[in-house]
């Protein structure tokens, strides 16, 4: 028998047996970040890492918006989420404390009391002339445990009054607003935008003024799952690289007051974008150094209040590790 061969059928069957013998190659599917956050412009840095920085480093993100720290902190530790951010005070104390697997990696961001403690314009300079007058008076605060009621310890202790002189009373900061308004309290611990808001109504006034060379106050941080980063230290990496980016896009040059963050705050939070120009800018470091001092302070004051699972302080290097953010650091060049 003779064979005759075509030499179309003959490259065509070499193609397919090469192809059949070649091992499958699929792509690599690309690394996915799923990320915690409320809805206030606090947390900034995580909407531009989240919707800037990680995009451009070909990392997929999902965001999860949520009610509160305490959900947020819950979830990472869990695993549902890898990335959140919550405010500093003594729920992350205790996880950390608990060897729950959340590793708390660098701020958030930061402010001054004075920003934040605001008193009710309707009585101040009249039955309130001084902060020694709200002794005995109903005070809000939107959570307790948290920074915000260790600055509100550290506003009354300038007139020589502790927590347990004022009627602690608990609800959202926009209730803080009307709250003041109608006389329900005659101070709160007010994030912005709403202390603005309540002084361009006239409803209240922000009575401290700013100590120079004062120092901000780290009030919220950002963490992950300890478990996940270790899994993937290199993704970790690029993470914090990422972070480190959105912190600088806030910190350098204005950036709180740039229209394309403002654009970020608007998207995630749903505020205007005209009560954001107006609003007192938040701080953030561009290398993310934050007081350790603080969290002594803040512990010291959780464990008289009863809020801590443990007695003896912890140091700073137990509560975060630096060490992402300082190789992320290294690897930009400091600001």
């Amino acid at each position: 028998m003779r064979f005759i061969r075509r030499p179309g059928v003959w490259l065509t069957m070499v193609a397919l047996a090469a192809l059949a013998a070649a091992a499958p190659v699929s792509p690599q599917a690309k690394p996915t970040v799923r990320i915690g956050y409320i809805p206030s412009d606090s947390f900034a840095a995580l909407y531009i890492m989240a919707d800037r920085h990680l995009p451009a480093a070909g990392i997929g993100v999902e965001t999860v918006r949520l009610a509160g720290g305490p959900e947020i902190l819950s979830q990472v530790a869990t695993g549902q989420l890898h990335v959140g951010g919550a405010g500093m005070g003594a729920a992350g104390f205790n996880a950390v404390a608990s060897a729950l697997p959340v590793e708390f990696v660098a701020p958030l961001h930061s402010g001054y009391v004075e920003d934040y403690f605001t008193v009710r314009k309707a009585s101040w300079e009249k039955e309130i002339k001084r902060i020694g007058d709200l002794k005995g008076k109903p005070v809000a605060l939107n959570v307790r445990g948290a920074a915000v009621e260790w600055m509100l310890d550290q506003a009354l202790k300038k007139d020589g009054l502790t927590l347990r002189d004022v009627q602690i009373k608990i609800m959202p900061f926009p209730d803080m607003v009307p709250a003041l308004e109608s006389g329900a309290v005659e101070a709160a611990i007010l994030t912005e935008p709403f202390p603005t808001l309540a002084e361009e109504r006239g409803i209240a006034v922000r009575p401290l003024p700013r100590p120079a060379g004062a120092r901000a106050t780290p009030i919220t941080t950002i963490f992950w799952n300890k478990d996940w980063a270790a899994k993937d230290p290199d993704l970790a990496h690029k993470v914090m690289v990422a972070y480190v980016k959105a912190a600088r896009d806030l910190a350098l040059d204005n950036g709180w007051k740039q229209e394309r963050n403002i654009d970020l705050m608007v998207k995630y939070t749903g505020a205007k974008a005209d009560v954001i120009r107006r609003a007192r800018a938040h701080v953030l470091d561009p290398n993310l150094d934050m007081d350790p001092a603080v969290l002594d302070s803040m512990q010291r004051l959780s464990l008289e209040l009863g809020y801590l699972k443990y007695k003896d302080l912890l140091p700073p290097h137990r509560l975060f590790n630096f060490s992402y953010r300082d190789r992320a650091v290294a690897e930009l060049g400091k600001k």
